[in-house]
This record gives structure tokens, sequence and C-alpha cells, in this order.
């Protein structure tokens, strides 16, 4: 099993490390639930996390995954982007190379795909994180106690960002209690 912690910087000085040992050892939530945990890996790093480069293409060079602001700030991780436009970006060159044409140009390709598919699903994930940044512990309690009223399908719409219209409006119909409102002005900045 995997238990994560992510600490938004610079808005929280807190240790990523202790606030994880603090939550095993308190039994915080749902890991009250599963007895004595031992550690047996440990793995951490950092995630970019200032949105989307605005241009990842240049002659010559293509920027994928971290370079380029990949990462889903929900669940702060892009190695699906990483991997998935890391095979676009190696055909887009592949394909630049073998016609003698590496400029920005050739290679746009790959940008113009990546911010159809991502980018505003990545913005208005940064929304999104941005008010929980801003959260209290007790409005983040909250916040919490309505995600925990999603179904499966509905949370994964809700960590992928998949903030459609139609989704929302869906959202609306099924949890009437649910901020919707809120969360539609906030994903399009209304």
């Amino acid at each position: 099993m995997r238990i994560g912690v992510g600490i938004g910087k610079p808005e929280s000085e807190m240790d990523p490390t202790e606030r994880l040992d603090e939550l095993i050892e308190k039994g915080v939530g749902p890991i009250k639930d599963l007895g004595k945990i031992t550690k047996k890996e440990f793995h951490y790093g950092l995630i970019p996390n200032e949105g989307l480069s605005r241009k990842t293409v240049y002659d010559n060079l293509i920027l994928v995954g971290d370079t380029a602001g990949m990462a889903n700030p929900l669940v702060l991780e892009g190695i699906r982007y990483a991997i998935k436009y890391g095979r676009i970006a190696g055909d887009t060159a592949s394909k630049a190379i073998k016609s003698g044409d590496t400029s920005e140009k050739a290679l746009q390709h790959y940008e113009e795909t990546w911010k159809k598919e991502i980018e505003p699903k990545i913005k208005s994930a940064h929304k999104v994180q941005a008010r929980w940044l801003g959260l209290s512990d007790d409005d983040w309690d909250k916040e919490i106690g309505m995600i925990s009223n999603l179904t499966a399908d509905e949370f994964l719409d809700f960590i992928r960002a998949d903030f459609t219209v139609s989704k929302i409006v869906k959202l609306a119909t099924h949890h009437p209690m649910l901020a919707v409102r809120q969360l539609f002005n906030i994903v399009k900045g209304a």
C-alpha cells in the first residue's frame, strides 16, 4: 500500500516526511483502520507546480513532462502525461529528423496536440488547487466530506480535472449539496 503526503510550497513550511510520520503514528483518518504500519520503502520528490510552460517547442528542442509543467496539481503526479506525450514528442522528433527539418515549426504538432488534450484540465486543476491551499483545516474537512460522497467514476473525473460543463451539471443533479456552482466558477474563471 502507498501513503502519500503533498505539501504546498512555499505556502507551507511543513516538512512532508515529518507529516507522514505523524499521520502514521497517530493513525489519522482511514489510516487508523490499517493496524500497525511498517515502512518498506520511502520515496520522495518535488513536483513542479507552477503551471504549464507557455512554449514547449523550439528549434531542435521539445520539452516534455516536468520540464513542461505537465503535472496534475490535484494528485501531484505527472508520469502518465510524461509517458503519453513523451511518445508523441518522440514520434514528432523522429519525423522531423527524417525530413531534415527540426525547426520549431516542424515540431509544432507536438505542442498543438498536448495543449488541445490537457491544457484546459491542468489549468482548471490549478484553480481548484489554489482554492484548496487557502482552506482552513475545518474547511478542508468539509471539502473532503463532499468529495467522499462522489461515486468512483465522479471521483476519477474530479481528480483527472475533467471539468466539462456536462459533467458539472451531472454532479449538480446527483449531489445538490455540493458547491458545484462555486466549482463551476473556479474552473471557468467566472
